[in-house]
């Protein structure tokens, strides 16, 4: 009996949401945010958790995205890393994608680089596939940035009901 009344308490939404019943579409758009926030917020901290190891800054620059006015900037960085005997290279600074309309940002951003020396530096890397690298780790103040964000957009959600 429970069972039925689920199975016909999803269809009614389902049917709503296809007509696009607000409550429903709202529903919709709350559980994707509290699940992409979640997803966010686990895989930083589990990125803070990854093992280092000295690599090399093969480039240290910036990427352009867009034309004209709309054009964005970003880091864009190269290094070399070893891990058990076996070399890698990574292209990735941070989890945390920053484009801006100046390089200011991205400098600052560059800014958490661990540097030891000239051209060494830490590199942080999967355990699992250690192909998979960064620079920078997630900062507490970007998982709790992630948090209020996804926060927020839920209450926004929830106050247009």
């Amino acid at each position: 009996m429970v069972s039925f009344a689920l199975n016909f308490g999803m269809e009614i939404f389902w049917t709503d949401l296809l007509d696009g019943e607000r409550y429903a579409v709202l529903s919709v758009c709350i559980a994707y945010v509290l699940l992409m926030g979640v997803i966010a917020v686990v895989r930083c901290l589990g990125i803070r958790r990854w093992p280092r190891t000295t690599g090399t800054l093969t480039e240290d620059g910036f990427s352009s995205i867009g034309s004209g006015s709309d054009r964005m900037q970003t880091a864009r960085v190269r290094y070399e890393y070893i891990v058990d005997g076996i070399p890698y290279r990574g292209t990735r600074l941070s989890p945390v994608l920053i484009y801006a309309s100046g390089k200011r940002l991205a400098k600052w951003q560059k800014g958490g680089i661990q540097r030891h020396g000239n051209d060494r530096i830490t590199v942080f890397y999967n355990p699992a596939r250690p192909q998979k690298s960064y620079l920078i780790l997630p900062q507490w103040t970007s998982i709790i940035g992630i948090c209020l964000l996804t926060i927020l957009l839920v209450m926004v959600f929830w106050l247009a009901f």
